[in-house]
């Protein structure tokens, strides 16, 4: 029994081949007995991907949509790592060094009074009082707090499983808002 894939899923898969000509590399694509096999004028059939590792995909995407839709300003891989260390490693607030960039003319003062009011530890202040680091215990309620302030633009950090950490490490990825 054959089952025809949507273009737009196989498209999407060999977008990062970043070819012109997609149809130089596939003349056609089945889904047979859950495997999805392209006929490329290059070899015979190849498996590409079975239809576990389509849903995983899909159902990663959609895990992804909800880091951007609820949690913005947050980098999905510390989400992520978050996330894991709660569930899986059963580690309740774990040590994390969380770096906050900010909107430039925010004032360092009331932001560093504020991130220890929230978390109480006293950060450190770098590029001109647009980047905060501290090390600290998080939840993704207090992830969910940092972000929500409307001079943080970004938000990210690093698992050091204890008290001592280590200083900036990242670079802020978004441009700051004028």
């Amino acid at each position: 029994m054959y089952c025809q894939m949507p273009v737009e899923v196989i498209l999407e898969w060999f977008s990062p081949l970043k070819t012109t000509d997609i149809s130089y590399f596939m003349h056609t694509a089945i889904l047979n007995s859950g495997i999805l096999f392209i006929q490329s004028l290059l070899s015979n059939n190849i498996r590409l991907m079975s239809a576990e590792l389509y849903e995983l995909k899909t159902v990663f995407q959609g895990l992804q949509t909800l880091y951007q839709t609820y949690l913005p300003k947050v980098d999905p891989v510390l989400i992520h790592d978050l996330l894991v260390r709660e569930k899986e490693k059963s580690e309740h607030s774990p040590f994390y060094m969380v770096e906050i960039f900010t909107k430039p003319g925010t004032d360092s003062e009331e932001m560093k009074n504020k991130i220890f009011e929230r978390t109480g530890w006293l950060p450190t202040i770098y590029d001109s009082g647009t980047h905060y680091v501290t090390n600290q215990r998080l939840t993704l309620e207090k992830l969910k707090e940092i972000s929500d302030s409307e001079d943080v633009i970004e938000v990210t950090g690093d698992y050091t499983g204890s008290i001592g950490g280590w200083g900036a490490s990242h670079e802020a990825t978004t441009q700051p808002h004028q």
